[in-house]
């Protein structure tokens, strides 16, 4: 062996920088190839030290030379026994080279792109550059790419404003201290800068210490002069980002201190890989588009301070989706009925983007036309149910090729609830939603038992109402799916942690929407979350007066009677005059047209209300009487007397409502 050792160190013959005969791995196949007798070949690296031009700082290079180096057993003629080991080495460098090139880009098509974010789009390019092919990368873009807009097409010609959104570096520790520019940060590029200079041409660009337009471009920054002579930038490649025909920005590759200067091949390998990038950072600006688009009409629907009313205190709580999702279809609103009674509704439409946004729109806006009529939770459910139906006929009909518009039927879940702060009963309706969790002034919380409806859309079947007895200061929790399910628990679970949430101490409504959220939420939520939280309050007994009237003509003057003898305890002298008028028009109704039982009920609250009910379901209407009619005139003066007035069908008949303003004071 030690013959075979001494004989490579004679016979081999080095290249001036081929692998030195210590390397490791050499002496090994050197000691195989004379035990095994048998000719072997070892492939290696070789550092290839390179000076650039000026460089004020050495540093260690990254870039190798490849060799191949062919080991056979030399013998001895005499004998035929191994008396030596020849060897034979051959620069493969540019082979290395191409199977190096074809290696990155076969891993930029599985690490550039894998999310749709353009910032980390960006910076996954910059990643797999440096150092692998470069010492330095930066990557500057439009800021109209940043927003979602769509960039001018073509090449941008004339000095170009971009925005920083990722840099690397070769150097080891952390950050990149050659850069010029931070990240965030705005730079202006002048005509004849080679990233200017690629972004008219629509080219690579290749540049370096000796062009005097790469000297006059570093020149003009002071920033950028000082890290060009600290760390010795000597040769730079910069490439457009383009897609679609459209440009989106710039990718600069710099070579500092000892690293070789980058060769004309290498502008095909950065053109590729830049294009590559190019398509995902697309990818994700219009995505961020859509997503943008997505949001600002889904926050144009919902509510965005929710009207006043006595009947709750309410806070809510409505985060989007976190992740590539999209936008969903999930809403909540708080409605104010007749009677200080209001409606709190939830919902949520089956998918993410635009189309669930403008589904989600539709329905909002169909519940507050379906409560502004007062009708039963159970009721109204089944006509937004045939609403949701007739929707889904209607996308049938549409050509496929229309934007935004997903085939097929439409899925929506909604619950819808009314509480009346005077009886102090919620009643609810559920068409497949997730149902409410009630926390009692005792601490104790628990989820609503509701019986389940079917989603929106399905048609045909029932939906029933559950009545829940509230005492005064219970607190209703609605969610959506979002809030209570994920990969790691079902709704079932979900709901539990979220009565666990509510059992605690509540401090204000705001507080706790907050602390629920941190509790059951991840960082990054898979999907919408609505959350609305209702504090009940009640009227009391000395806000409220009720009579039962027999029906009987002579019994409208004792009505305005005991009205005003109420209106005077309550301190409301003022309004007498108005509500005797309204009484006796309402009484006087219920009396000719209805049936028994008639009642007649004042409420004081932020506003006076008068409500008389009979047993008849046929409702009054406005009608114009001629000069010489006897009635028809009543309902109009009720009308301009008054700040509001309606109906509203219950089972045992109708109730028509009047509502005034308070007297100042």
């Amino acid at each position: 062996m030690r013959q075979a050792e001494r004989g490579v160190a004679l016979d081999a013959g080095y290249e001036p920088h081929a692998p030195a005969p210590a390397d490791e791995g050499f002496l090994r196949c050197v000691r195989r190839v004379a035990e095994e007798r048998a000719p072997m070949r070892y492939e290696c690296l070789a550092p290839e030290p390179v000076c650039a031009p000026g460089a004020a700082v050495p540093r260690s290079s990254t870039h190798h030379r490849a060799w191949v180096i062919e080991l056979w057993p030399v013998r001895d003629p005499a004998t035929g026994e191994v008396v030596g080991v020849g060897t034979a080495a051959f620069d493969s460098s540019d082979q290395h080279a191409a199977r190096q090139r074809l290696a990155l880009l076969q891993e930029a098509g599985t690490c550039i792109g894998t999310t749709l974010n353009v910032t980390r789009t960006a910076q996954e390019l910059a990643d797999l550059a440096a150092p692998r092919l470069a010492d330095f990368v930066s990557v500057d873009l439009l800021d109209s790419v940043l927003r979602g807009d769509e960039p001018v097409p073509g090449p941008v010609d004339a000095a170009v404003v971009l925005r920083r959104v990722a840099h690397q570096s070769a150097a080891e520790g952390e950050g990149v201290p050659e850069a010029a520019i931070d990240l965030g940060g705005m730079d202006t590029y002048p005509p004849f800068s080679p990233p200017a200079r690629c972004l008219a041409d629509g080219k690579p660009v290749l540049s370096g210490a000796g062009d005097p337009d790469f000297a006059a471009w570093v020149a003009g920054h002071e920033t950028r002069t000082a890290r060009v002579a600290e760390y010795g930038f000597h040769s730079v490649m910069a490439t457009p980002l383009r897609a679609r025909g459209i440009t989106l920005g710039v990718a600069v590759f710099a070579r500092i201190g000892g690293s070789p200067p980058f060769e004309p091949d290498d502008l095909i390998l950065v053109e590729e890989l830049a294009g590559r990038a190019a398509v995902g950072v697309d990818n994700a600006r219009r995505y961020t588009r859509e997503r943008t688009n997505a949001l600002t009409l889904q926050r144009s629907l919902l509510p965005r301070d929710l009207p006043k009313q006595a009947a709750v205190e309410v806070a809510y709580r409505y985060l989007p989706a976190g992740t590539g999702a999209g936008v969903g279809g999930d809403w909540f609103d708080v409605v104010p009925l007749s009677g200080t009674r209001v409606a709190l509704v939830v919902g949520d439409v089956v998918g993410h983007g635009i189309h669930a946004s403008a589904t989600m729109g539709r329905l909002r806006t169909a519940v507050r036309t379906l409560a502004d009529v007062d009708l039963p939770p159970d009721e109204l459910l089944t006509h937004l149910d045939d609403l949701v139906t007739h929707l889904s006929t209607d996308e049938e009909d549409l050509a496929p090729d229309e934007p935004y518009v997903v085939s097929g039927e439409i899925g929506a879940t909604c619950l819808y609830a009314v509480y009346d702060p005077v009886s102090r009963v919620c009643t609810f309706a559920s068409a497949g939603h997730v149902p409410p969790v009630v926390l009692l002034p005792d601490g104790t919380a628990r989820v609503v038992e509701l019986t389940p409806g079917p989603l929106l859309g399905v048609g045909g079947l029932p939906f029933e109402c559950t009545e829940l007895e509230l005492p005064e200061g219970s607190l209703l929790a609605f969610c959506t799916d979002g809030l209570v399910e994920g990969r790691d628990r079902d709704v079932g679970l979900g709901l539990d942690r979220l009565c666990e949430c509510l059992a605690g101490p509540v401090a204000s409504l705001e507080t706790t929407c907050d602390t629920i959220l941190k509790a059951l939420l991840p960082k990054s939520p898979s999907d919408d979350v609505a959350l609305l939280l209702a504090r009940t309050r009640a009227l009391h007994a000395d806000q409220v007066a009720a009579w039962s009237l027999p029906s009987d003509p002579s019994i409208v003057a004792d009505a305005r009677a005991q009205t005003t003898r109420q209106l005077t305890a309550w301190g409301l002298e003022e309004a007498a005059f108005v509500t005797e008028l309204v009484v006796s028009e309402l009484v006087t109704n219920a009396i000719r047209y209805g049936a028994v039982p008639i009642g007649l009920r004042l409420i004081r609250d932020r506003t006076l209300i008068c409500e008389v009910s009979d047993a008849s379901n046929t409702a009054p209407h406005l009608r114009r009487a001629r000069t010489y009619d006897e009635g028809g005139r009543g309902l109009h003066m009720v009308a301009q007397l008054t700040q509001g007035w309606g109906t509203r069908q219950s089972p045992l008949g109708k109730t028509i409502w009047a509502e005034q303003s308070l007297p100042a004071g």
